[in-house]
């Protein structure tokens, strides 16, 4: 009897062994499957390489015909409904661009790089208000400079497709296609302009793609050109 039942004894511990790592395989199983699964399942957000390779910066009529390269900084004067500046942007680092129209400016430069027709050019302004309000503005068309019109009148222009020698004016809303460029921006003291308190921040920059764009919709590409723009008084 005694002999009966230790050799049950082990029986007995051996099945429940058994059972338990059977129970254990099986978990780890479904465990690993379901883990699989979870990684199949996880979208990988590929990093935002800007491979843009428009360079271009902002420059201002000169004396003698042509432009001159506008630093980090402008300084003028502001006067009630006067115009302060008109920047024009050509993708060039060049100092200074000898005389000539801003059409054939423009069409060298832009000759330069490779399917230059699938780049766009947008504009940004910054700057503040006595009351503590902070213009911060994308710009893709003319819409978009309405709201504070009061304080700063922005107009913009195509002055790479117009003939040389034909009069033009601003560009609407309604002249918008989708061969504009957005080539120039003419920056003109509004009704309530003493109310800016800062100086007006201007970048101008190129894009391709909605990539260019953080999750808030500001500009987050290296084809860029920024001028603080300061009230001399």
């Amino acid at each position: 009897m005694k002999r009966f039942l230790l050799l049950c004894i082990p029986l007995l511990l051996c099945g429940c062994s058994l059972d338990d790592f059977k129970k254990v395989d099986a978990n780890e199983l479904i465990f690993n499957k379901n883990e699989t699964k979870e990684e199949e399942n996880i979208v990988k957000v590929p990093e935002y390489v800007d491979e843009n390779p428009v360079k271009l910066s902002l420059y201002v009529d000169n004396s003698t015909g042509g432009l001159d390269k506008v630093t980090d900084t402008f300084k003028e004067t502001w006067r009630l409904k006067r115009d302060i500046v008109v920047f024009g942007t050509i993708f060039s680092e060049e100092e200074q661009l000898a005389s000539d129209y801003f059409q054939n400016i423009w069409k060298k430069y832009a000759s330069n790089y490779e399917n230059v027709e699938n780049y766009k050019v947008g504009w940004y302004v910054n700057f503040k208000l006595t009351d503590g309000t902070e213009i911060d503005q994308m710009i893709f068309s003319p819409k978009d400079v309405d709201s504070f019109y009061d304080y700063l009148e922005i107009y913009l222009y195509d002055s790479a497709n117009v003939p040389i020698g034909v009069w033009y004016s601003h560009l609407l809303e309604k002249n918008m296609t989708d061969k504009t460029i957005m080539t120039s921006m003419k920056l003109t003291a509004g009704s309530k302009f003493e109310s800016i308190i800062s100086p007006i921040k201007v970048m101008v920059f190129t894009y391709d793609g909605e990539d260019d764009f953080d999750e808030n919709g500001y500009y987050k590409g290296n084809s860029k050109y920024i001028v603080q723009v300061y009230n001399e008084k």
